[in-house]
């Protein structure tokens, strides 16, 4: 690649880091407008507009540039159809995914970016036991790569494979996130809410995230931790306060402490973010009705009626 192309690209990367990103971005266009008979430099500066989250602006420059060099060297043309696979996946075109991945594999070529990206190709639409097919083909390539056993376990949990899952899970580091949220469900289905929720709250240690508070809330009400499972789902509703799941769980958590009117309100959160969930509508309305609140209740139970009524009709 010519050196001028690669400073000039350089340059804009840091004027768009620098929030000079108008002058980065004409830097940018200019480098696309003069340097477009130079496939190497083009297939950079795609790169470089992926990068930065132009799909459409990188998706059409990679297409021009397969098209406009048909005897071009073999390893640039399969980066520039990996790539290309690469936007499709992401803009969910699996069709065009699949067509660029499956001409670089009958080509003969191998590698661990083409397997990665046939298992993306799969698991994004739930065809998960050929997905787990091409990154086990990536593990013999990369056999201790961390994210690649992650991934994998996570694939095997998904079509039911526990133990193979947590198998993997465990070589991926036994301070993997991904391991102790698999345990955590994994204890919570089998019942043992206890040691699913201290796997969880070793979970909040990495990451305190929503699904991470909740799982620690669900088994701290579970297990009788009713003050702490409150603490976290007052937490989890403050970080995300259109977490649906939340809302219920409060509810359960509130009631179990004697709390009703908390819980009268977790609910009416509940049934304003979430719709058309009746049972706890009705659940929202015996309550309602056991505190005296009959104009409430009124309300709910009309707004029931009408969406059992829409559910019939449909």
């Amino acid at each position: 690649m010519p050196k001028k192309w690669l400073y000039v690209i350089d340059e804009a990367i840091k004027r768009i880091e620098n929030d000079e990103v108008e002058l980065g971005l004409t830097a940018l266009q200019k480098v696309q407008e003069h340097g477009s008979d130079l496939p190497d430099v083009m297939m950079y500066l795609a790169e470089v507009w992926y990068l930065l989250g132009h799909l459409e602006v990188a998706g059409k420059l990679l297409s021009e540039v397969l098209e406009k060099n048909p005897g071009m060297e073999p390893s640039l043309r399969r980066e520039c159809q990996l790539l290309l696979a690469e936007i499709a996946l992401d803009s969910s075109d699996f069709e065009t995914a699949q067509h660029l991945l499956y001409e670089c594999k009958e080509s003969g070529y191998e590698s661990i970016q083409l397997d990665l990206l046939l298992a993306d190709l799969y698991a994004l639409q739930d065809l998960d036991e050929v997905a787990v097919k091409y990154l086990e083909q990536a593990r013999q390539k990369e056999p201790d790569n961390q994210d690649i056993l992650a991934a994998l376990g996570n694939l095997y949990f998904r079509i039911g494979e526990d133990d193979v899952a947590m198998k993997l899970l465990e070589e991926a580091g036994h301070e993997s996130l991904d391991l102790l949220l698999t345990k955590g469900r994994s204890l919570a289905q089998s019942g043992q809410f206890e040691q699913a929720y201290q796997v969880f709250r070793q979970a909040l240690v990495l990451d305190r995230s929503p699904e991470v508070l909740y799982g620690a809330a669900l088994m701290g009400f579970h297990v009788g931790r009713l003050e702490e499972a409150v603490e976290l789902v007052t937490t989890l509703q403050a970080i995300d306060e259109e977490y649906v799941a939340a809302y219920p769980l409060a509810a359960d958590i509130y009631l179990s402490l004697g709390k009703t009117e908390q819980a009268i309100d977790a609910l009416k959160q509940y049934v304003t973010l979430s719709g058309f969930d009746l049972d706890q509508i009705r659940r929202l309305i015996a309550l309602l009705t056991q505190a005296g609140r009959y104009d409430e209740a009124k309300e709910y139970q009309q707004l029931h009626d009408q969406w059992d009524h829409e559910t019939d009709e449909e």
